[in-house]
């Protein structure tokens, strides 16, 4: 791991630990004023330190989660606090449940900016830090860049969105077994570039993609079949997903096996 991603990671660490108190605090004043979750939040800080610090000394390829939903899930802390003190849940709507279905209180925030600002610019950093460390690692594309007219014509396409070379191996390998082709589109706006030029059938993206959330919600938004994948997504990673569009979230080890139901046996 790079010097400045190790860096990046650790400012994430520091601010997000540093924020957590004061967000929460003014959550809880809103929803429940005058509840006691005093030791919710001890115990919150004390994990969510724990856990940012496991996930900044892992390699960006060990990182399964990201800082943001490790924060959503510290949340679980002063949540139990308010189920304890009979604080009655809010009513949320169907796409807050969907994405968050644990966070009963709607305690968790959307995005770091809600966090606050010294949290908000130590994870854009760290996103661009992520970015520069998978541009080092994957090319831009299998074949040499060319308009619309160059590409094959009436044949579909699988986009896969991932910096792993064995994912892109396998991807390869049971595409290459169906004559189809495969657009590697590392960053958003290769995506966005690509999409002007044909629309794909099926992608696949790699939840540990610096870009994973914009690629997903562009090629869904195009009429792409998505399929997220990850090391065993649980059921609250699996809602957030599918909210942004995926068509189906599955853990790495099947992803194969999706591929193999997904791909007709002759393009």
């Amino acid at each position: 791991m790079s010097d400045c991603y190790r860096a990046a990671c650790a400012a994430v660490v520091e601010a997000f630990v540093a924020a957590y108190p004061a967000f929460l605090k003014s959550r809880l004043e809103s929803m429940a004023p005058g509840t006691e979750v005093h030791e919710g939040l001890r115990q919150g800080v004390q994990w969510l330190e724990g856990e940012l610090s496991q996930w900044a000394a892992q390699t960006a390829s060990e990182q399964h989660r990201g800082p943001l939903q490790i924060f959503q899930t510290a949340v679980a802390f002063p949540t139990a606090a308010l189920e304890a003190a009979g604080v009655a849940p809010p009513e949320r709507d169907a796409s807050a449940i969907q994405a968050l279905p644990g966070d009963l209180y709607g305690l968790a925030p959307a995005s770091s900016r809600d966090i606050g600002g010294d949290a908000w610019r130590a994870h854009i950093e760290w996103g661009i830090a992520k970015a520069r460390l998978i541009a080092e690692v994957v090319p831009a594309a299998d074949a040499p860049p060319g308009d619309a007219s160059s590409r094959p014509k009436g044949m579909p396409a699988l986009v896969a969105v991932t910096m792993s070379q064995a994912d892109r191996a396998s991807i390869h390998l049971v595409a290459s077994g169906r004559g189809l082709p495969v657009r590697h589109w590392r960053n958003p706006g290769a995506i966005a570039s690509g999409l002007e030029g044909e629309t794909p059938r099926w992608a696949v993206v790699d939840i540990d993609h610096a870009a994973a959330d914009e690629a997903v919600r562009l090629l869904s938004a195009a009429g792409v079949k998505v399929a997220v994948y990850g090391p065993d997504p649980d059921d609250i990673a699996m809602a957030r997903w599918m909210a942004l569009g995926a068509a189906t979230v599955v853990p790495h080890d099947r992803l194969v096996a999706v591929l193999e139901s997904w791909l007709p046996l002759q393009a």
